[in-house]
């Protein structure tokens, strides 16, 4: 703590903390982490669809005998996935993947207590600001709104395809760092921060940096649900161009951004690229204020991480371990980011 207190006095930050309600929302954001992991590895693990049924509190506890193991695996071996794919499958096959998708179910559960109960103790209480409030209850509507758009994924992989819907998939994990991004204004409300440096601070970059992240982060939906990273497992060139041949199809027309794998491949990398000169111009521009340098400096570390984890990933052929690294990164750098853009707009 002393030595909290003297960078902040020597960054020109102060802060008035609310602790109950810090501790509530760092909980939450740690489960919230937790949960995008364990969706990711949901997904790189082929898990979602094992589960074909939505219930609400019957599947709070996974199968307990193997009957109940058995019947599960009746219902799976009835959709697309098990019949043109997982056809060879084994029970104790099906329990890994079914535990995958059981885990991402049971955290979602967690996190949705864990946002309620104390939000109607602290209500009671009347431990909550106005504001504080008003995001509160905004983060448990996209709490209760995210439950039902992972079903609708879910659904999507059901009947006719042997997968999810990308475009779902998108929604769903895009919508998980924007419930993310709200807890963080929470959090960073709960330490009612104040930057006395009068001079001014560069917000553009920040919030470009920031926004650019979002569009990665839904183009690695797109990736993922169309296991896109396979397409051309080297790096830095696809295949022998740099752009690919077959970056566009004529019969696809603005579809290629969406249902392309070459092209969505491509614009995942060079999104990636820009984010790392955003990163690079951002640790220009903060260089005479000393808080905001650290930080950039700390933004720019993490980039090159994520940026290397995914080429490690990409060239081979999307390990599920180094892939889950790099989303794990991808959460490093999104809460960092915001912390900075979110301090960047309180100087004067």
């Amino acid at each position: 703590m002393k030595k909290l207190s003297i960078f902040l006095k020597m960054s020109a930050l102060k802060t008035n903390i609310n602790f109950p309600v810090l501790i509530w929302f760092s909980v939450l954001l740690f489960f919230l982490c937790s949960l995008v992991l364990v969706g990711g590895g949901t997904r790189l693990t082929d898990s979602g669809l094992s589960i074909t049924e939505w219930e609400v509190f019957i599947g709070i506890f996974p199968p307990l005998s193997y009957e109940s193991w058995i019947n599960e695996f009746d219902k799976y071996k009835k959709i697309p996935e098990y019949i043109f794919v997982n056809n060879n499958m084994s029970l104790e096959e099906f329990k890994t993947i079914y535990l995958w998708e059981w885990g991402h179910r049971f955290l979602a559960r967690i996190v949705g207590a864990i946002a309620l109960i104390p939000f109607f103790y602290f209500l009671i209480k009347n431990k909550l600001s106005r504001r504080i409030l008003i995001k509160s209850i905004l983060l448990i509507f996209l709490i209760g709104l995210q439950g039902y758009i992972g079903w609708y994924m879910v659904q999507s992989g059901l009947i006719e395809r042997i997968d999810v819907s990308q475009y779902r998939l998108s929604m769903h994990l895009t919508m998980a760092f924007i419930i993310m991004l709200v807890t963080l204004l929470l959090i960073f409300e709960s330490l009612d921060l104040s930057f006395q440096d009068h001079r001014k601070t560069n917000k553009i970059l920040p919030t470009l940096l920031l926004l650019s992240i979002f569009l990665q982060v839904f183009l690695g939906g797109l990736v993922s649900g169309l296991d896109a990273g396979l397409v051309y497992p080297n790096w830095p060139l696809m295949g022998n161009t740099f752009v690919p041949e077959d970056y566009w199809i004529d019969n696809l027309d603005l579809l290629n951004f969406f249902e392309n794998r070459t092209n969505i491949q491509f614009n995942h990398r060079i999104m990636g690229y820009l984010v790392f000169f955003l990163g690079v111009a951002n640790v220009f521009v903060s260089r005479k204020i000393r808080v905001f340098f650290i930080f950039s400096l700390i933004i720019l570390l993490l980039i090159i991480i994520q940026i290397f984890l995914g080429v490690v990933s990409l060239v081979n052929y999307m390990p599920w371990q180094t892939s889950l690294m790099h989303q794990f990164f991808s959460i490093a750098l999104f809460i960092g980011v915001s912390f900075y853009a979110y301090l960047s707009y309180l100087g004067k």
